[in-house]
């Protein structure tokens, strides 16, 4: 397979593309002007300029390949602005499956998001593919986005292109640069969690979400979605396996879902007035991911795809505590932790009642 990744120096990108170079696959891959290429440089892809915005440039980059893997879907800093977000996202993908076309790309996959994923039917426990998002998750920035760049996608197929989409869950693993979904693991590593918020999550490793991609470009139905996951749990119950692994008291207090709602959305505006791409002290886009989480079913990924079992939840927070030690994201040293022989609290390392 002659591959490109767009997105190459992001946390799904650079996973994508170790796994696309580990098959034997011809891969380039994109980077942002500014891009930290630290890592990336060392996966074995050609690195190559290209600006979402430009559909010319992204088509000369495109020229020869065979696969694109769209993993540069825009990632709104703010929860704020909600039709200013939406729009972005639907330009930049637009570009990129306009300069797909150009280049006469045979497959182009989307990551997208199990949060386009809404509430199971009935007689279900699990939602799968054919449950639609939720009317009320549509008022969420982040939802609203991952909703409107994979509509946009679903559209070129009217156009001819061939578009498949995967829909991960929670990705937690190697190679996340920027702790940005690993960001409560570091955390409660660091002993710098106060808090957290409960509610339904899906969590799977790196590299199973990674090889989810391959299979689907491979696999995949035109025109089809695909829920690449790993284990359905709790933020709780990923929490207490991180301190379970890392030998850490869990001392984070649960604070209610309304209130890290007003919190969050008081956070960003602060951060957006003050400027300096600030991090939020908890960002509205994990409010409403805890909000409307679901625990999903991926028997059509399985059936489909071949993707195989996931590794157990702890075997995944294993492999990323490592990750981050190694890199030095987790100190061990750090005398806000409070190391405890065992976790001071038991809970669900699956399934189990988020209330």
């Amino acid at each position: 397979m002659k591959a490109i990744v767009l997105g190459g120096t992001g946390f799904v990108g650079m996973n994508v593309v170790r796994a696309l170079v580990a098959a034997g696959h011809d891969v380039a891959a994109t980077r942002r002007t500014r891009a930290n290429t630290l890592f990336a440089r060392k996966l074995g892809a050609r690195l190559v300029q290209a600006d979402l915005e430009d559909a010319d440039a992204l088509a000369d980059v495109m020229g020869g390949r065979e696969v694109v893997f769209m993993c540069a879907g825009h990632y709104p800093r703010y929860s704020l602005d909600l039709d200013h977000e939406v729009g972005n996202a639907r330009r930049w993908v637009r570009t990129t499956l306009e300069a797909a076309r150009k280049a006469g790309v045979q497959r182009y996959v989307l990551t997208s998001s199990v949060s386009t994923v809404g509430p199971p039917g009935p007689g279900r426990e699990l939602s799968d593919e054919r449950d639609p998002m939720a009317p009320q998750a549509h008022d969420s920035v982040y939802f609203a986005v991952k909703y409107a760049i994979e509509q946009e996608a679903l559209a070129a197929l009217a156009t001819g292109l061939d578009v498949v989409v995967t829909l991960p869950t929670g990705i937690v693993g190697e190679l996340d640069v920027k702790a940005g979904t690993g960001f409560a693991i570091v955390a409660v590593g660091n002993g710098m969690l106060p808090f957290y918020v409960q509610g339904r999550t899906n969590i799977i490793d790196a590299d199973e979400m990674a090889l989810g991609h391959l299979l689907a470009a491979e696999r995949g139905r035109t025109g089809e979605r695909y829920i690449l996951a790993g284990n359905n749990t709790t933020i709780e119950g990923l929490l207490l396996a991180v301190c379970r692994e890392l030998d850490l008291k869990f001392t984070s207090w649960r604070m209610p879902l309304g209130l890290a709602g007003v919190l969050s959305t008081v956070s960003e505006m602060r951060c957006a007035t003050l400027g300096g791409h600030r991090r939020p002290f908890i960002a509205r886009e994990f409010v409403d991911v805890v909000r409307h989480g679901q625990w999903v079913d991926p028997a059509k990924a399985v059936y489909e795809l071949g993707t195989p079992p996931p590794a157990p939840l702890e075997d995944t927070v294993r492999k990323a505590c490592r990750w981050y030690e190694r890199y030095r994201y987790i100190h061990r040293d750090n005398p806000k932790r409070s190391p405890a022989g065992a976790a001071d609290r038991s809970g669900p390392v699956s399934q189990g009642d988020p209330a």
